[in-house]
């Protein structure tokens, strides 16, 4: 077992929810060590060994031929023991920074799609799972996408509805962990404040009093967050990293078209989760008629404009010619 006398907490959920305040809280307690910054160990580095470990695994199954590549040479065991003691060694690193600390916390939106991953490197650890309004992930998102997020955020509503609705699938696999598996809504820990908190450090096992949560929670206030530019152990965040940190807002960004996509593309899980009804997209009936036909007008226009753009970037100075041509 991965560093024994450890205890190992995973942060997961989609982005834009909330996952980032959550950890610089809980790292506040002495006998919390977290990472400075997403390590992304897991989606970047471990998962995909994994996945061309079995694939060829898969290969000598399919083929009926011999062991392929380094399946020619390590066994399963000693190959899952080399991901162990390179997880191993990075958090020990991490530990060090703390060393007085009983629990060690990570926390990626990535590490949401390989929950049974971490758990079969780390048996012991334990999932927070925080769920936030699909529609203020997506409006969040989307702004993120305009601007210091544009090379990861999506700008369309519907690539950020279903990046939120993947993710929290993925996340809620984690629930087959018994004792090992909170879910916990962002926007009760704004509204319920330094209950909830408490209610995780002592999923967590970390043993604190009303008073030091209550102090951390008030420290980290959004707005105290937001002025300081900072996260866990005062790592600098983009100066855009903190938007609104309310809940609803998506009422006065979102456009009835996007409320059309989003419910198109993950209304299920919304409902699902209690979050709306299914008539939450439209304010007026003769909306229900008008709103999917414009988005359907407009989703075929930017497809079209898409194929254009895609056509004259491959013809490059064809497709001059060929507009001069037609021109004339």
């Amino acid at each position: 077992m991965l560093l024994p006398d450890k205890d190992f907490v995973f942060v997961i959920g989609a982005a834009r929810s909330g996952t980032t305040w959550l950890q610089a809280m809980l790292a506040a307690h002495e006998l919390v060590c977290s990472t400075i910054d997403e390590l992304k160990l897991f989606d970047f580095f471990t998962a995909p060994l994994e996945e061309g470990w079995k694939y060829l695994v898969n290969l000598q199954k399919t083929t009926g031929g011999g062991r392929n590549g380094l399946a020619a040479m390590w066994t399963e065991d000693e190959f899952y023991q080399f991901l162990g003691e390179f997880i191993g060694r990075v958090y020990t690193q991490v530990l060090a920074t703390k060393p007085e600390a009983r629990v060690l916390l990570d926390k990626a939106p990535g590490y949401s799609k390989h929950v049974e991953h971490i758990s079969r490197l780390i048996p012991q650890a334990k999932f927070i799972h925080i769920i936030r309004d699909g529609r203020d992930v997506a409006a969040s998102l989307m702004a993120a996408g305009e601007g210091w997020g544009r090379l990861w955020a999506p700008r369309q509503v519907d690539r950020a509805a279903s990046s939120w609705k993947t993710l929290v699938l993925a996340a809620r696999r984690a629930r087959q962990y018994d004792g090992r598996y909170l879910e916990i809504r962002y926007e009760e820990l704004l509204n319920n404040r330094a209950p909830v908190l408490h209610q995780i450090f002592e999923f967590i096992g970390v043993p604190t009093s009303t008073a030091s949560v209550e102090a951390i929670y008030e420290r980290h206030q959004f707005e105290n967050m937001k002025q300081a530019g900072t996260g866990t152990h005062g790592f600098a965040l983009p100066k855009e990293f903190f938007r609104k940190g309310g809940a609803g807002d998506w009422r006065n960004s979102m456009t009835p078209g996007e409320r059309y996509v989003f419910d198109e593309t993950a209304g299920d899980l919304l409902c699902a989760l209690g979050y709306s009804d299914t008539s939450w997209w439209y304010d007026h009936v003769y909306q229900r008629f008008t709103v999917p036909l414009t988005a359907t007008l407009s989703s075929r226009s930017r497809m079209r404009m898409k194929a254009l753009g895609t056509i004259k970037r491959a013809l490059g100075p064809q497709w001059t010619s060929a507009r001069q041509r037609k021109k004339h």
